[in-house]
């Protein structure tokens, strides 16, 4: 039976699908934001970023160590949701740079740990129903970059033709669609029953050392990814002189040829293997990114936004699978460790692009992004043999 004869299966996809659209709406905003809302110096934006980050890193962890104890998962999604909510109110209520950084930050890092635990829970469900794995992280990744196609544009749209204010407004809509998603479509006694062979260090077993050679990988490519993107919307506003939707256009053409890579990412596990198809996604990003700094037209942008995304789509489909299939038993604690080398990846690049923006220029940051995709691809090639979990 096909996976979307499966009720259940279709509407965590649309759950995810939600949730994705709130948080894209906001991450990519909220450098502009801060600059030209705030009128803050570009280093700003490292500071938010970092803390945002690290709370972040702290929610995945913590909520990938419940799902594998057992703990429900529709708490922890409601929990992200109300974060989320809290922290769009008090940027609209407050308007202050301070509240930013005190709570609203720490706020959307716990929001964006719903994405950590639907994957989770994506995957867990798809082991229950005896769906094929490959093809069902496909599925959850593509409605990540379905959401990361609506959202960005949406807020940029937004902002250029009703002011900065109206994002954050429209963002709480877009949680009330979310709340209501979750009422309908997540089960709340959904929970992981652990393997009672499953030791508590068993994360640190022979097999989870490729898991952390893939987890320091996975850091090398958000870490090119992230310190691209977030420089990508102030270069095309206030250096290559495009208008005002020039980031929404480039992430909704990176987001629609990354939904191409992710879904081609099963065919290409089974052709080449999940490490080659790797170093050929980290190949593409630093072409991408030569491509991408000299952008100054939207012609060239819709040409080099196809390049990304169509090496990050590839990074995404077959990324999450290859972590998970080295994890021991310990499946929420892998997810949580791919999601985490993405946060740590983009903690140091957002801490790089305030100092690299102030001291050269957003250029000089999209160039240096090739340094992260050539770490990738060393990593990848002095990774160790490993026999990766069979997945369906």
């Amino acid at each position: 039976m096909g996976i979307f004869h499966k009720r259940q299966s279709a509407l965590i996809l649309i759950l995810l699908l939600s949730g994705v659209t709130c948080n894209a709406a906001i991450i990519p905003f909220m450098a502009v934001y801060i600059v030209e809302g705030l009128g803050r110096e570009p280093w700003s934006i490292s500071i938010y970023t970092s803390i945002t980050i690290l709370a972040g890193v702290t929610a995945n962890r913590q909520f990938g160590r419940w799902i594998d104890k057992g703990t429900r998962i529709a708490p922890l999604v409601l929990a992200s949701l109300i974060a989320y909510v809290f922290a769009n109110s008090a940027i609209l209520v407050f308007q202050s740079f301070w509240i930013l950084l005190g709570f609203a930050s720490f706020c959307f890092g716990i929001s964006g740990a719903a994405v950590s635990s639907m994957y989770s829970f994506g995957r867990l469900f798809a082991e229950r129903e005896k769906l094929n794995i490959q093809k069902y992280n496909s599925y959850l990744r593509t409605m990540t970059s379905i959401g990361w196609m609506i959202g960005p544009a949406s807020s940029f749209l937004i902002a250029g033709q009703f002011g900065y204010e109206m994002v954050f407004i429209f963002a709480i809509g877009l949680s009330a669609i979310w709340a209501l998603l979750w009422l309908t479509c997540m089960p709340k006694d959904f929970a992981h029953v652990p393997k009672p062979d499953i030791g508590k260090d068993e994360i640190d077993s022979s097999k989870n050392r490729s898991l952390h050679y893939a987890a320091v990988a996975c850091f090398c490519f958000a870490l090119a990814h992230v310190l691209c993107t977030s420089a990508l919307p102030l270069f095309y506003i206030r250096e290559a002189g495009l208008p005002t939707f020039a980031p929404g256009l480039s992430l909704s053409v990176k987001t629609s040829v990354e939904i191409i890579g992710i879904l081609s990412a099963p065919w290409l596990i089974v052709r080449y293997g999940a490490k080659q198809s790797l170093i050929g996604a980290g190949i593409i990003a630093i072409v991408s990114f030569v491509v991408l700094s000299q952008v100054s037209s939207l012609v060239h942008l819709i040409a080099g936004a196809a390049l990304e995304g169509l090496y990050y789509g590839i990074f995404a489909g077959v990324g999450i699978t290859y972590m998970q299939s080295f994890a021991g038993g310990k499946m929420a604690g892998a997810t949580s460790l791919y999601m985490n080398s993405l946060f740590l990846g983009g903690l140091v690049s957002a801490a790089s692009l305030g100092l690299v923006a102030q001291t050269f220029d957003f250029k000089t940051a999209i160039l240096l992004s090739s340094i992260g995709a050539a770490a990738a691809i060393l990593v990848l090639l002095k990774m160790p043999a490993a026999t990766p979990e069979k997945v369906n």
